[in-house]
């Protein structure tokens, strides 16, 4: 019993410090003005990405 109870108690604390730690980044990364790279725009063209089986039935 007390096994399982120091599991849960373990599992809560650490799913509280990741989300404490994903919140605490959220903060800092909205006060440092940062934009994420998924958001940026492009100056060029977006790369064209080939996908090939590679059966050789393309050739």
């Amino acid at each position: 019993m007390r096994n399982a109870k120091r599991k849960i108690i373990a599992g809560t604390v650490f799913f509280c410090c990741i989300a404490a730690a994903i919140g605490g980044g959220a903060i800092i990364s909205q006060k440092s003005e940062s934009v994420p790279t998924s958001v940026t725009s492009f100056e060029e063209e977006p790369p064209v990405i080939i996908l090939d089986a590679g059966h050789g039935e393309s050739s």
